[in-house]
């Protein structure tokens, strides 16, 4: 099996980049996706841009969590911002992207904006993924058939499948089928994707649990490295944990440069 381990998050704080470099250092990650406005951006497009043996891509940001930014002014992109020039919570965009209140046009401004961003200044791009997964609804997908060719990019994450408990309440757990089919035939991807849900979190024995769990030729798995906040730093020491079982099992681990 190939296994591409990969870091969300790369540029949200000094923290989460100081655990993703140390994660890349000690083998443990083969890819990273960079959010293009946070405080650390710089940070990470600068570890990127020198280490070119692993894959570097960017995590599209359409929703506000906590500090999350556009690259473009409300000026630009007036509906998908709300009167402080905020990105509008994730639960606000997927209600509105399931019920076609997007403007693909407008996300294509700012979808570009952020590659554009991270490309000019010197990282090969090879894949993009999205903060909070917003690119498997149909507005998202739709704008990324228009701008990922301009920069030779055809690399999505595909939607979670793999799971440790169903998630019955989860829509992505009844419509993902659909949505990874649809990715799936507009772009190139991973079989499969499994993505740790941090209150499930329960130290090495979970991530032992995992690998028998994997299926298919290429799997993803995504993480968020970090020390401050707890979940974060659990996924950190998972996926040290997780890399070395990986290749003692015999699984070849890849960037997303190698599918």
């Amino acid at each position: 099996m190939r296994i591409i381990l990969n870091a969300d998050d790369f540029g949200y704080s000094d923290d989460t980049v100081d655990a993703t470099i140390e994660c890349f250092e000690r083998g443990a990650l083969t890819s990273a996706t960079i959010m293009t406005t946070m405080p650390a951006a710089a940070r990470a497009i600068e570890f990127a841009r020198k280490h070119s043996q692993f894959s570097f891509g960017v995590h599209l940001t359409y929703s506000h969590v906590g500090r999350e930014r556009p690259m473009l002014s409300r000026t630009e992109i007036p509906d998908l911002l709300n009167e402080n020039g905020q990105f509008f919570p994730s639960n606000t965009v997927r209600r509105r992207a399931l019920l076609g209140r997007l403007p693909i046009d407008q996300i294509e401004r700012e979808t570009e904006a952020q590659l554009s961003f991270v490309r000019d200044q010197g990282v090969r791009l090879s894949h993009v993924d999205s903060h909070s997964h917003l690119h498997k609804f149909a507005p998202f997908r739709k704008a990324l058939q228009k701008v990922l060719p301009r920069f030779g990019l055809n690399r999505v994450r595909t939607v979670q499948d793999i799971y440790f408990r169903r998630q019955f309440r989860s829509p992505t757990y009844w419509l993902g089928p659909l949505w990874r089919r649809l990715l799936m035939r507009r772009f190139r991807t991973t079989d499969h994707l499994h993505m740790p849900y941090h209150l499930s979190l329960r130290g090495e024995d979970w991530w032992t649990e995992l690998l028998p769990r994997l299926r298919g030729s290429t799997v993803e798995i995504g993480v968020h490295p970090g020390r401050e906040e707890n979940w974060r730093n659990q996924e950190r020491l998972g996926v040290l944990h997780f890399a070395e079982l990986a290749r003692q099992a015999g699984h070849e681990l890849i960037g997303w440069d190698c599918i």
